[in-house]
């Protein structure tokens, strides 16, 4: 996986420049992912990303990020039943649980990973950097809200400067969708990008429930347990740009190219998966709260998946409502002219927006 010289010089001199908080929300770049993005684009002469072994190899590992939520419940429902396994006999498949599509996209550039997942404002913020990846289906639509427990906030305006919000991380979909909030509300799309910590969804629902934070913008079902536990819904991403995606299976455009295979299973399990889910929510509730040590009880899980506005889709939606936005704003300087400019061949005739 080959980066232009355009976009290794940009990403090189990532890793060399100092950040501001301004700096780091739109690109999205942790400080390991700078470390990984400046290893893989400072040494063009080793032929660039991932190397030998690494994410553009077809060897027979294939390690795979997966986060927390029902985002992920496609991918939790692959695990348990082996498909990945059945479909591609000799390759050893390893999922790895990461905090976001950040952590995702410096796997994938320093080849430890194969495929992951990615919201879709990391995934973005990557492909304007220059990171040579694609999707490789949609996980689903969800709505994602800003949810805040102490009854002083109200909106917004209510927020002061040391008012923290938990985000999975800068640059996540959470982040930019806060800002598109800000931007309507308060008049300015960045007025609450110090407010924001990065935090995995987990350990946000209890701060935010213990108190330690004034807001927090996951995901489901984090962002329902917070509101049976007693928080408001503050902000509603659907309110901002209708119904959109959240998550996608993205790979790197060389690794693809070397395993055809792989992107083809994944695809067609994705799919099965989600049927799943639609047609018998009951079985799927099941197998989630099984792989979660009943945690969550069944009854909880079909609830949660079946809630209104969610669709378990592998078509991306929204993603260039979401893309002008970001651009508008900063967060990225280009925009795909078409979705289908940054798909696989697995979805480009699906009916995505």
């Amino acid at each position: 996986m080959t980066l232009s010289r355009a976009a290794g010089d940009r990403l090189a001199t990532a890793g060399r420049r100092s950040y501001s908080r301004r700096d780091a929300l739109r690109l999205g770049v942790t400080g390991a992912g700078l470390l990984a993005l400046t290893a893989a684009c400072g040494d063009r002469g080793s032929g660039g990303l991932g190397g030998s072994g690494g994410s553009g190899g077809s060897g027979g590992e294939i390690n795979i990020s997966q986060g927390s939520g029902i985002s992920y419940a496609a991918l939790i429902i692959i695990q348990a039943k082996g498909w990945l396994e059945q479909d591609l006999p000799g390759r050893t498949i390893n999922w790895k649980t990461v905090s976001g599509g950040a952590a995702t996209r410096d796997g994938i550039v320093s080849g430890s990973l194969q495929l992951g997942v990615s919201g879709y404002g990391p995934y973005l913020i990557g492909w304007d950097a220059g990171v040579p990846w694609k999707v490789v289906c949609s996980l689903n639509d969800m709505p994602l809200w800003l949810v805040a427990k102490d009854p002083k906030f109200r909106s917004l305006k209510d927020f002061g400067p040391a008012d923290q919000i938990a985000a999975v991380s800068p640059g996540s979909i959470q982040s930019v969708m806060l800002q598109r909030a800000a931007q309507q509300q308060l008049g300015d799309a960045h007025a609450l990008d110090k407010n924001i910590v990065a935090m995995a969804h987990p350990e946000a629902l209890q701060a935010l429930v213990a108190g330690q934070l004034a807001g927090a913008y996951t995901s489901p079902p984090f962002q329902f347990q917070a509101v049976e536990q007693g928080a408001r819904k503050l902000v509603d991403s659907y309110e901002l740009f209708g119904p959109h995606g959240f998550n996608a299976v993205v790979t790197s455009e060389e690794y693809a190219a070397a395993n055809p295979d792989v992107l083809a299973s994944f695809h067609k399990n994705v799919t099965r998966a989600n049927e799943l889910i639609t047609t018998s929510p009951a079985e799927a509730a099941e197998i989630l709260s099984e792989a979660e040590k009943g945690e969550i009880a069944p009854e909880k899980y079909q609830e949660y998946l079946t809630y209104t506005g969610i669709e378990f889709t592998t078509a991306p939606h929204g993603v260039l409502k979401l893309s002008a936005f970001m651009k508008e704003v900063g967060v990225i300087k280009k925009t795909p002219a078409d979705w289908r400019d940054i798909v696989f061949d697995t979805i480009k005739k699906e009916n995505g927006s």
